[in-house]
C-alpha cells in the first residue's frame, strides 16, 4: 500500500507539473504605461477607426447582401493610400483605382461571389519586399450561433484597417531599402480568399522577406506579436525593439490554447494568433509578424479577463466598444495606445540598418518546417502518448505494486503455520497448551495481546499416535 501511494503521488505531481509548465501562467505583460512609451508621432488611429466603421458598417463580401458596400469600403482605403503618394502595382491586373477584382466560391451561399483586394506599393532599388496587410471585410448581416449579426466589425477588423492606414501615413516620407506593399484583403471571413488571391499573383515570393499583419490588434487586454510556434530571429528582433522603446506589447506565453481545426500552415497547433491571413504566407514559408490583441490565460483564450467577448456577436460595434471601454476618452486612450504600439514597432524595425539582413536569414518556422504538418504532428503526438504509457507501466512495476503478498501465520499447538505455503514452521516440542491459553494470531506471537484465539478442545487432545493427522485446516 505504501508503494502504491507513492506511485499515486508521483502521477499526480507529474500531471500538475505538466499543466504548470504548459500553462504559460506567468509571462511578461510588457509596459502598459503610455507616459514612458516612445511612440511615433503624427497618427490618428481612433479617429480613422471611427470614420471607417461608421461610414462602411456593412463590408460582407456577399453580393446578395451588399452588392456595392464592399467595393465602396475598398475604394475608401485605396483613396487614403493614394493620398499618401503610394502607387498601384501594374503587374496584378488591377484597375486604375488600385483594386484587384476577383471572384471566389462562397461556401455559405454556394455561389460565385465578387471581392476586391486593395493593393498599393512603394518601390525601391532593391528586389526585396515587405508586405503589410489586413483584412477589411466583416460579417455584418449574417445569422450565426442562432443570432442575427448586425455588427460593423470594429474589433474584427476595423482596428486592423486603421492600423494599416496610419502605418502608411507614417512611412510615406521615409526612404526604405526594400519595396513596400500595402494590401487590404477582402473575403477573409469566408476562407482567406483575399490573401490567397494576392499570393497567387506573386511571381517573386522568395523575395518577400516579411509579411506584417494586423488583425483584431486592439481592444483586447494586451497586444502580442506572433511569428510561428517556433522561436524565430525576426520575432525576437521585433520584441527587442518593443522593449527598447517601452511599447505596450506583451510577451507571448509559452502555451496558447489550441483550436480543434488546423490552421492553413498546418502549424504545430493552431490558435487565434495564426488563424488569420498571415498564416497563408506562413504556409508558403514566408516570415510573418501578426499583431493581435486579446488575453492568453491558462487553458483559455479570451479578449479580456473581465469583459465579455464581442467577436462574432452583435456587440462588435463601435458604440458598444466605446461604452464597454468606459466612454470615449478611455476608449480612445486604449485604442491609440495599442495601435501606436504596433505602428511604432514596425517603423522602428524598418529604420534599423540590419533589418533586411535579419529578415533575410530568419526562417518562418526556424528551420522546423517539416513539423509544420498536421499528419506528422499527429504521429508525433500519438508516439509521445505511447512513450508516456510505457513509462508509467514500467514505473508501476518498478515500485513493486505487483510484489509477493505478505506471509500470514497462525500459531497452533504444533508450531507456527504459514498459511501462504501451508507448512508448519518452528515445530513446538513442548506440551500442548490448554484451551484457556492464547495460541496465536494471524500475524504471529508478536500480536498475542491483540488477537486471542479460543482453541477447540478436540484440537488440544494428545494422542499416543505420533502421526498427527488432524489440525484446524483438516487433513494434510
Amino acid at each position: 500500500m505504501k508503494k502504491r501511494f507513492i506511485l499515486y503521488l508521483v502521477a499526480i505531481f507529474s500531471v500538475v507539473f505538466m499543466i504548470f509548465a504548459l500553462s504559460g501562467c506567468t509571462y511578461n505583460k510588457g509596459n502598459q504605461d503610455v507616459s514612458v512609451a516612445n511612440f511615433v508621432q503624427g497618427t490618428t488611429p481612433y479617429e480613422t477607426l471611427k470614420t471607417f466603421v461608421n461610414e462602411f458598417p456593412n463590408r460582407t463580401s456577399i453580393q446578395q447582401i451588399a452588392p456595392n458596400n464592399t467595393k465602396d469600403a475598398a475604394l475608401w482605403i485605396a483613396s487614403k493610400l493614394k493620398e499618401f503618394g503610394y502607387e498601384t502595382p501594374y503587374n496584378l491586373g488591377t484597375d486604375n483605382e488600385g483594386l484587384d477584382i476577383f471572384t471566389y466560391e462562397n461556401t455559405i451561399t454556394n455561389k460565385t461571389e465578387m471581392a476586391y483586394n486593395v493593393v498599393f506599393k512603394k518601390e525601391s532599388s532593391s528586389n526585396k519586399k515587405v508586405v503589410i496587410g489586413t483584412h477589411f471585410d466583416n460579417v455584418y448581416d449574417l445569422t450565426l450561433n442562432n443570432g442575427r449579426l448586425m455588427t460593423d466589425g470594429t474589433y474584427d477588423n476595423g482596428v486592423g484597417v486603421a492600423t494599416l492606414i496610419e502605418t502608411a501615413r507614417v512611412l510615406k516620407d521615409k526612404t526604405l531599402p526594400f519595396d513596400l506593399e500595402f494590401v487590404a484583403f477582402d473575403a477573409q471571413e469566408f476562407g482567406w480568399y483575399g490573401s490567397k488571391r494576392y499570393l497567387s499573383n506573386q511571381l517573386d515570393k522568395e523575395n518577400i522577406i516579411l509579411m506584417i499583419n494586423f488583425d483584431k490588434n486592439a481592444i483586447g487586454d494586451y497586444v502580442y506579436m506572433y511569428s510561428s510556434e517556433a522561436k524565430t530571429k525576426h520575432n525576437k528582433y521585433f520584441y527587442d525593439i518593443a522593449k527598447e522603446n517601452n511599447l505596450c506589447i506583451a510577451d507571448l506565453p509559452s502555451y496558447r490554447f489550441p483550436m480543434l481545426e488546423a490552421a492553413p500552415s498546418n502549424s504545430y497547433y493552431s490558435n487565434d494568433s495564426n488563424w488569420t491571413d498571415s498564416d497563408i504566407f506562413l504556409a508558403e514559408g514566408i516570415n510573418i509578424i501578426n499583431f493581435i490583441s486579446l488575453n492568453y490565460q491558462v487553458f483559455k483564450e479570451s479578449e479580456s479577463s473581465n469583459r465579455k467577448n464581442i467577436l462574432y456577436t452583435e456587440n462588435d460595434n463601435f458604440s458598444y466598444v466605446v461604452d464597454m471601454l468606459g466612454g470615449e476618452n478611455d476608449a480612445k486612450a486604449l485604442i491609440d495606445k495599442q495601435i501606436n504600439s504596433a505602428i511604432s514597432s514596425v517603423v522602428y524595425a524598418f529604420e534599423k540598418e540590419d533589418f533586411v539582413d535579419v529578415m533575410s536569414v530568419s526562417k518562418a518556422n526556424n528551420g522546423m518546417d517539416i513539423f509544420a504538418n498536421s499528419t506528422i504532428m499527429m504521429i508525433i503526438t500519438f508516439a509521445f502518448i505511447g512513450v508516456v504509457i510505457i513509462a508509467l507501466v514500467i514505473l508501476y512495476y518498478a515500485l513493486g505494486t505487483k510484489a509477493k503478498a505478505h506471509d500470514v501465520y497462525v500459531n497452533t499447538i504444533y508450531g507456527r503455520l504459514n498459511k501462504t505455503t501451508g507448512k508448519i514452521e518452528n515445530v513446538n516440542t513442548a506440551e500442548p497448551k490448554t484451551s484457556g491459553e492464547n495460541v496465536g494470531s494471524v500475524f504471529g506471537s508478536e500480536f498475542d495481546n491483540q488477537n486471542k484465539t479460543n482453541v477447540d478442545a478436540e484440537q488440544n487432545k494428545t494422542t499416543t499416535n505420533s502421526d498427527k493427522t488432524n489440525d484446524i485446516f483438516g487433513d494434510f
